[in-house]
């Protein structure tokens, strides 16, 4: 296989980014950056927590968020009076509806597909690759409507079989797709009887781990027999089976001990069934951990348990990543003969596998391995073995990449990428009630100047939208709220920095604006390595402290614009300034006001023995904002 180059450039679409569940996206994203591909990760909402996988800080992929609901509807509108939402999406909406009814929201697919569609565009992006058959799927089939982007996807398990709720749906995105990837054997078959005018390019590629990245669990020879398992606390998991078997291993009086991690809907549910039935002390309730405490986990555990079963609405698991994973350990699975289990555990030889919700056999397994260590080494040595044949993430890897570069020699499209920013102009809130800024805005927005990006923190819920045309195109914003406090968690060192430069300011900044804006910068110091942003410019004084700390955190010049009036006591400003290559201030008489942000000084006009003060004509501007621009244009370019 050839290995692309830098110019092969795909996206990974999700739902949400990152989420508990999605370590092995990483792994996967990873391994294709390793082969020459660069990347983009497009998320649709936020996460839905703090979570953050340790492998998330490799990744040279930058993660990509639409902007608030109202610049959304506006970018809607816009297309809308153009007319190109009706001449492409209109009728596919329609068509969505009719034969699928108003709850798979093909216009809110549509509208998310117009965002990802033109920044897709803007980036160079050739393909879209999602994971799991779900509204990103979806989206990615919009995609495809307005920009051409050709797009495939990696339906799972639950996904496809009860959550997407339409097989004239799934028939119709993997009619659309480049080619579609089934997880295990068990699921390709499914897929190719659901959708057969499609069969021959939906191929099975097992989801891959790097096998070196995980410890070899030294499995005890006396002591309780450490019992773990991982998933989401949800029925078709089967964790209420394993309780249930626990309390049997209690009746014979096996010495165990039991750790569950994860979370979900079922957590009081099992707690509850635990206290019943008198295991409440051999079994831990874990929660969420990180990859890192789940490998060390793994390593002190003897037994990975996964008593899978179909739920009451026909869900299951098809091939969990945690037994792969396990697996990895070198650890013996019990688990059950549901699905794809059986493609990963060799019955008898890498595990012991039970009829699903058979507690007793599901017991006596457990039994014979606390019983027979010798077994459970040689089981666990085997399961490692079968791993690293066949789910090795450079066997797996290599094979998507492969599809992947079928895809972009046959169906791949000449895209020109736009040039890459190198100037980031912050601004707090847009649109602000601030003419001055407001016409700043429109001016380097404006200019034909590619270098410079214009990037918005904050959009006020009863703000109007102005109708420029082309304004919208140049405005970059930041993430929700969960984005920037799950990069704040994750950056300890980091923080720490930012946390001792809170003294230098003193009074002149309040300590919650201090602690708002140093997550911005947190988020803007990850941003300027992704993207190569090579300078920061403060627009006005409410932006200060995020460039002045992301300058120190990642050390690419600042420069900065104040106010008459700004909210920064003096002395912090002077402290900040100090650090900044170019400087305009407007907040004193003294300061050189480069951009005319001062205000003009009044006259007086003497009638008789009347005395009038006018103030003077504000000077057109135009001129100062280009002059500022080319001078950063200098300094970036020494």
């Amino acid at each position: 296989m050839t290995e692309l180059g830098l110019s092969s450039r795909l996206a990974y679409l999700y739902s949400r980014y990152p989420v508990v569940s999605q370590t092995f996206c990483d792994s996967e994203m990873l391994a294709l950056e390793s082969r020459g591909f660069e990347l983009d990760i497009a998320s649709i909402n936020p996460p839905p927590g703090t979570i953050r996988h340790e492998r998330f800080a490799s990744l040279k992929a930058d993660v990509f968020y639409p902007p608030p609901p109202k610049v959304m509807a506006a970018l809607q509108k816009r297309r809308e009076q153009d007319g190109s939402w009706g001449e492409r999406f209109g009728e596919m909406i329609a068509r969505h509806d009719r034969e699928y009814g108003e709850s798979f929201k093909a216009a809110t697919r549509a509208r998310n597909a117009l965002y990802f569609a033109e920044l897709f565009e803007r980036r160079g992006v050739q393909h879209v690759h999602v994971h799991f058959a779900n509204r990103a799927t979806h989206t990615a089939l919009f995609i495809k409507q307005w920009a051409g982007i050709p797009f495939s996807f990696t339906p799972h398990a639950q996904d496809f079989m009860i959550d997407l709720g339409s097989d004239d749906l799934l028939r119709e995105l993997c009619r659309e797709a480049e080619f579609v990837v089934a997880v295990s054997d068990f699921s390709r078959d499914i897929l190719r009887q659901t959708c057969p005018e499609s069969a021959d390019k939906i191929e099975r590629v097992y989801n891959g781990l790097t096998m070196v990245d995980f410890p070899q669990a030294a499995i005890s020879f006396e002591g309780p027999l450490k019992i773990i398992t991982i998933g989401r606390l949800i029925e078709f998991k089967g964790f209420h089976h394993l309780m249930a078997a626990c309390a049997k291993l209690a009746a014979e009086e096996v010495d165990y001990e039991c750790c569950i991690i994860g979370e979900g809907p079922w957590r009081q549910r099992l707690e509850d069934l635990a206290k019943d039935l008198g295991v409440s002390d051999q079994v831990e309730f874990a929660g969420v951990q990180t990859q890192e405490e789940v490998k060390r986990r793994l390593k002190a555990s003897d037994v990975f348990a996964l008593p899978c079963i179909v739920d009451n609405k026909g869900a299951s698991d098809i091939l969990p990543t945690v037994i792969t994973e396990s697996m990895a350990c070198c650890l013996p699975i019990v688990s059950t003969k549901l699905v794809g289990v059986p493609e990963m555990v060799d019955d008898g030889r890498t595990g012991i596998l039970v009829d699903p919700g058979d507690e007793e056999a599901f017991a006596d397994a457990l039994k014979r391995l606390a019983e027979d260590r010798d077994l459970a080494r040689t089981m666990g040595k085997a399961g490692r073995e079968k791993a690293l044949q066949v789910f090795e993430l450079q066997i797996t890897s290599g094979q998507l990449a492969e599809k992947f570069e079928q895809a972009l020699a046959t169906g791949g499209r000449k895209v020109r990428k736009k040039p890459q920013a190198e100037i980031f102009y912050l601004l707090d809130s847009w649109p602000g009630e601030d003419a001055v800024l407001a016409e700043e805005v429109l001016q380097v927005a404006g200019s034909d100047e590619d270098r410079v990006q214009l990037v918005v923190a904050r959009v006020s819920p009863t703000a109007k939208i102005p109708e420029q045309k082309g304004l919208l195109d140049e405005l970059d914003f930041f993430p929700d709220g969960m984005v920037l406090e799950a990069e704040w968690l994750f950056s300890s060192p980091d923080v720490e920095k930012v946390m001792a430069w809170r003294k230098e300011l003193g009074n002149g900044v309040t300590t919650e604006d201090f602690m708002i804006q140093a997550r911005r910068a947190l988020h803007l110091n990850r941003v300027i390595a992704k993207r190569g942003i090579c300078h920061l410019h403060a627009m006005r004084s409410d932006m200060v402290l995020c460039a002045w700390m992301a300058h120190r955190l990642s050390g690419v010049g600042f420069s900065l614009a104040t106010e008459a009036k700004p909210d920064i006591g003096r002395a912090a400003l002077d402290k900040m300034a100090a650090d900044a290559v170019l400087v305009s201030r407007g907040d004193f008489e003294g300061g050189d006001d480069a951009l005319m942000l001062r205000p003009p000084k009044a006259t007086h006009l003497k009638l008789g023995p009347l005395k009038i003060r006018q103030p003077q004509v504000t000077k057109n501007t135009g001129q100062q904002y280009e002059k500022w621009l080319e001078q950063l244009l200098k300094i970036i370019s020494k």
